[in-house]
């Protein structure tokens, strides 16, 4: 009988101390549920990081998204699985229990179990914040991502101007007729087309008429022309059988006017934007006309260099080098080849006493060179001469010069780089 007690007394202790255990892991589990609820806490103000996306359609608040809030809901779960492998009954712990007080402590234990598992299941209000917070971030990225293709796709299918769909092709100008075109050859095309970007002419004559004796017709009647500089004009002049006019009278009419010694009767002779019967003779000759007559072009008792220098006096102009030095400059640039001091013009070959002439009429730096009849009495290798010297200053002096030639000849004429008929 004793004996009997004795086991049941152990049993007793045993079912008692397993009791117990039960009740240690019990606690343990509702220790893991309680560090599960703290792991679902906001994390600390200084370990927040934030991302940032933006949509047209969603509030500002839903554009600010924590990273912290993906990471809470990672350690949501981790605590979670933790609590609930720490809640599973030790299966060799069950079934050293008798069958009544296993079942006993099965169900205190199921029941724990589901304590913890119904706490686990409810999630807290930290958790759906997060979930809700991750769910938004979602459906925006998804938007901007569909909005992107959509702008994307619109970019692509851009339907093509309708003005150029309906454009007549017909009316397309040929390839040598284009805007382009036209403006290269103004800038780079030599000749006439050149000046179209100019303001005023170096030199015109605008509608002049110069009236002629009493009860006889005009010698100039209504001349119009115009002369830039660069270029290399002939004034062809012809005798009018009509009228009886001679040639020679037409030239020296026209030289006078041309000169400002005649004012004409109406009409205007311009200088740009100057009309030459409003300035100064000083400025007009020493300044602004070099003028090469057919008479005392030279002073023939004076050499080549004092020629020169006689004509740089007589301007009233400045100049930053010695005259004599400019003077010396002047003749070789118009290719004047005998000696420059020690010899009278007037002893020289006609052709160098052109050249002479020349040189003084560029030497005030006038822009515009008008010339009567420079070849006359000259032969034609002479003729060539003087000609290649008009062309160099007129193509390529520094500065170009505006050089008109008055001529009774055609062929003297054609020479030049435009013509004009009186």
């Amino acid at each position: 009988m004793s004996e009997k007690n004795n086991d049941k007394n152990v049993k007793d202790q045993e079912n008692l101390q397993q009791s117990e255990e039960l009740d240690a892991k019990a606690a343990d589990a509702e220790a893991a549920a309680e560090s599960a609820a703290d792991a679902i806490k906001p994390a600390p103000a200084d370990s927040i990081q934030f991302s940032v996306m933006f949509d047209d359609d969603e509030d500002a608040d839903d554009a600010e998204v924590s990273d912290a809030a993906a990471g809470a809901a990672d350690n949501i779960y981790s605590s979670l699985a933790a609590a609930e492998e720490s809640a599973v009954t030790d299966p060799e712990a069950v079934a050293a229990v008798p069958t009544g007080e296993a079942d006993g402590a099965a169900s205190a234990d199921a029941a724990s179990a589901a304590g913890t598992a119904d706490a686990a299941a409810e999630p807290s209000e930290a958790e759906a914040e997060a979930k809700a917070s991750a769910d938004a971030s979602a459906a925006v990225t998804e938007r901007n991502a569909k909005h992107v293709n959509e702008t994307l796709g619109l970019a692509k299918s851009e339907p093509k101007n309708d003005l150029a769909a309906r454009e007549d092709k017909s009316h397309k100008a040929e390839p040598a007729m284009t805007l382009a075109s036209r403006i290269d050859r103004v800038l780079v095309g030599g000749g006439a087309d050149d000046v179209l970007l100019k303001t005023y002419p170096t030199f015109a004559l605008n509608k002049v008429t110069l009236a002629g004796a009493k009860g006889k017709v005009n010698v100039l009647d209504n001349v119009e022309f115009a002369c830039y500089a660069g270029h290399a004009y002939a004034v062809l002049i012809s005798d009018d059988a009509d009228s009886g006019l001679t040639a020679d009278a037409k030239r020296r009419a026209l030289m006078g006017v041309m000169t400002g010694l005649v004012q004409p009767t109406s009409g205007a002779v311009m200088n740009k934007s100057a009309n030459i019967a409003e300035l100064e003779p000083v400025e007009l000759r020493g300044h602004r006309l070099g003028i090469v007559p057919q008479l005392h072009a030279v002073q023939p008792y004076l050499d080549a260099e004092h020629n020169v220098l006689y004509a740089m006096e007589a301007s009233n102009r400045n100049f930053l080098k010695p005259k004599p030095v400019i003077a010396r400059e002047l003749l070789a640039k118009v290719g004047f080849s005998e000696a420059t001091t020690g010899a009278a013009v007037g002893k020289l070959p006609q052709v160098q006493q052109r050249l002479v002439a020349i040189a003084r009429a560029i030497s005030a730096e006038a822009e515009v060179l008008i010339l009567d009849e420079p070849t006359r009495d000259l032969n034609d290798d002479d003729t060539v001469t003087v000609f290649a010297a008009l062309a160099k200053l007129a193509h390529s002096g520094d500065p170009k010069h505006c050089v008109i030639v008055l001529t009774a000849s055609r062929e003297i004429a054609e020479a030049a780089d435009t013509l004009f008929e009186v």
